[in-house]
């Protein structure tokens, strides 16, 4: 009984990847986000860069907020993902999004 079920999840996935084609001329952006800042702007990667490229993490630009020190970016808001400082390298594997993290000032 095992053996029609496995015969089943396998068409499935056939079926289910069959469309599915990746393009290599695709091209990503890394997006940088203020995060709460309470003035300025973030940097702007004008890069187009495609899966396996390498980007540079760019610096805060003119980001600002009050109380806080800018302390690196990360790929989620609340700061449990994956960091990253200004000069670090990341590389491309489909979009990216960078979040502001911020500390309060001593």
């Amino acid at each position: 009984m095992k053996k029609p079920i496995l015969i089943l999840v396998v068409v499935l996935v056939v079926v289910l990847f069959a469309g599915c084609k990746i393009d290599p001329d695709a091209t990503y952006r890394v997006n940088y986000y203020h995060n709460e800042s309470t003035s300025g702007y973030p940097p702007i990667d004008r890069n187009e860069y495609k899966s396996g490229d390498v980007a540079i993490v760019l610096d805060k630009e003119t980001l600002v907020k009050t109380g806080y020190d800018f302390l690196r970016w990360n790929t989620k808001s609340d700061g449990t993902g994956d960091s990253y400082s200004p000069g670090d390298t990341i590389t491309i594997k489909g979009a990216v999004s960078l979040y502001a993290i911020w500390v309060v000032k001593p």
